[in-house]
């Protein structure tokens, strides 16, 4: 690929713009020790290869690059962050990179939690489950956390009337992002909630209990909003 270059050391490889170089390296390392602290979560010494991904600035690029490796991929216009191939393809926009420094490491997350909870329990994915999860591991929650943004979220989603079941979230129905909600905004909330609610031995558990899992997408949502809004004393 003409004017990107490849960055890599023993647990990932990036392909990124020759001159976003010096953030393709911050990225890089950062998301090697992410990768630590998932084998450690799940209690896993290694993921068993090299993660890829790649970078991108302009749509057309990303979208072609997509359809060079899965030629039937169909992926949503909105996306900024996919996995075909794989490799993760990050679409960045050059004027806002932060908005995008967490992707590899939130899709990685993805990567590990299909092999060592979904394949390994021979599972069915559970959309919420792991995107909740994963956005939280990745550090974006926390950045949330830090300067505000997470607060807010919760007064605006304690005041919306048209919420679904965390169940009921699924890409295949088109249903993340909507008028009504943001599903992003959602996972986070759940995922938070699931982090500090449950010590690392017992999310491992609950996270491997499928039918636990099922049974709580119904409920899940309203319990980490109540949660919230005690911890946080809002009305």
């Amino acid at each position: 690929m003409k004017n990107y270059i490849v960055l890599e050391n023993e647990n990932i490889q990036i392909i990124i713009p020759q001159n976003l170089k010096k953030y393709g390296k911050d990225v890089l390392d950062y998301s090697t020790n992410k990768i630590k602290d998932y084998l450690d979560f799940f209690n896993e010494s290694t993921y068993g290869e090299k993660i890829k991904g790649a970078f991108f600035i302009n749509s057309n690029d990303f979208f072609a690059r997509i359809k060079v490796l899965d030629p039937e991929a169909t992926p949503p216009s909105w996306a900024q962050g996919c996995f075909y191939g794989g490799e993760t393809q990050i679409l960045l926009n050059e004027n806002d990179l932060d908005a995008h420094f967490f992707t590899l490491a939130h899709e990685t997350f993805h990567l590990l939690f299909s092999k060592f909870i979904y394949e390994k329990n021979n599972m069915d994915r559970i959309v919420w489950l792991d995107e909740s999860l994963a956005a939280n591991f990745d550090g974006h929650t926390e950045k949330n956390i830090t300067d505000g943004t997470f607060k807010k979220i919760i007064i605006n989603l304690l005041n919306n009337k048209n919420l679904p079941k965390m169940a009921d979230l699924d890409f295949a129905k088109d249903n993340i992002k909507t008028s009504n909600y943001n599903g992003y905004d959602l996972f986070t909330i759940v995922g938070r909630y699931l982090i500090e609610t449950k010590s690392k031995d017992e999310l491992l558990k609950y996270i491997n209990d499928k039918n636990t899992i099922i049974k709580d997408g119904n409920t899940i949502l309203i319990k980490s909003l109540e949660y919230f809004k005690e911890k946080y004393n809002l009305k």
